[in-house]
């Protein structure tokens, strides 16, 4: 039964670098390269956008490169994560699935705000889960 295990978790960890290779490699070419093929132009839910001019709730014309790579890389995370803790029921898997909705379903400059903010509150949400709510009464 361990020598399952054993080969469950190899495999995990293998497409977990898998996925993050590729989503890293996607991460160079559409983010820092540009490159915006028109295999990507979709048309797409968005929470909130900001181009040229604000959207909330609508459905737009966007280049899902960046957004693939990001996930395939939070994915890759998750599979490692799911090794090491054999459930997504914690504090690591939870930030990194907020991470990839918010970054799914934000467009545009919206998504350099959620980053920035997520940097921040990222630290306080591990805090609040090891030490219990800031504004509890003891």
């Amino acid at each position: 039964m361990s020598k399952i295990l054993n080969v469950r978790e190899k495999y995990l960890t293998v497409t977990g670098l898998f996925f993050i290779t590729v989503g890293l490699m996607g991460i160079y070419f559409f983010v820092i390269k540009g490159l915006k093929p028109g295999l990507l132009q979709l048309d797409v839910f968005t929470v909130y956008s900001k181009y040229l001019e604000t959207k909330n709730f609508a459905v737009i014309h966007n280049n899902q490169g960046d957004e693939y790579s990001v996930v395939c890389y939070c994915v890759g995370w998750l599979c490692i994560i799911f090794t090491e803790k054999k459930s997504f029921r914690n504090k690591q898997s939870l930030a990194l699935i907020i991470f990839m909705i918010g970054y799914l379903l934000l467009h545009g400059l919206a998504v350099i705000y959620f980053m920035v903010s997520f940097l921040f509150i990222l630290p306080l949400f591990f805090v609040n889960f090891k030490y219990g709510p800031f504004f509890s009464k003891h």
